[in-house]
């Protein structure tokens, strides 16, 4: 049944395209009365010009704040700090959970909390401060999540 639907649908539009082919196709040329030496040439077409692209732009780098070297220095401070004490929390519920295996919840949890952290250090290292910051401080959101279901 189903095969001879789709082949019902196929010679719908297989005839459907020859009908609409020939509604659109243009008129035979018309009898100019000249004998066929005399009929006038078409002109010779110019061989096809290649269509040249330019290259795509590179990506623009991400935009970062001016900011004076103090306050530049003073945020990765601070997102250092954050960086590494979300890395030393996880560091210390791993130690506290040492003999006990952890639940699969719990395991995804510290994971994504790890890769954040890592994706923050990344960021940091490209001077994105703010985005630094985020990541930090949803790998602790995580850190804190794990630490109260793991006690």
């Amino acid at each position: 049944m189903r095969r001879g639907a789709l082949l019902a649908c196929l010679l719908a539009v297989l005839s459907g395209c020859a009908v609409l082919r020939g509604a659109i196709s243009p008129p035979p040329p018309a009898e100019s009365g000249l004998p066929p030496a005399e009929q006038p040439t078409p002109p010779a077409s110019a061989p096809p010009v290649p269509v040249v692209r330019p290259a795509a732009p590179p990506p623009a780098p991400p935009l970062t704040p001016q900011m004076s070297a103090e306050e530049e220095r003073r945020l990765r401070e601070e997102v250092e700090g954050k960086i590494g004490e979300t890395g030393h929390r996880l560091v210390r519920l791993v130690q506290q959970l040492e003999g006990r295996e952890m639940k699969p919840e719990e395991r995804e949890t510290f994971l994504t909390a790890q890769r954040f952290l890592e994706q923050a250090r990344k960021a940091l290292a490209a001077r994105e401060y703010q985005r630094a910051a985020n990541l930090a401080a949803k790998a602790r959101a995580l850190s804190d999540d794990l630490a109260k279901t793991t006690k």
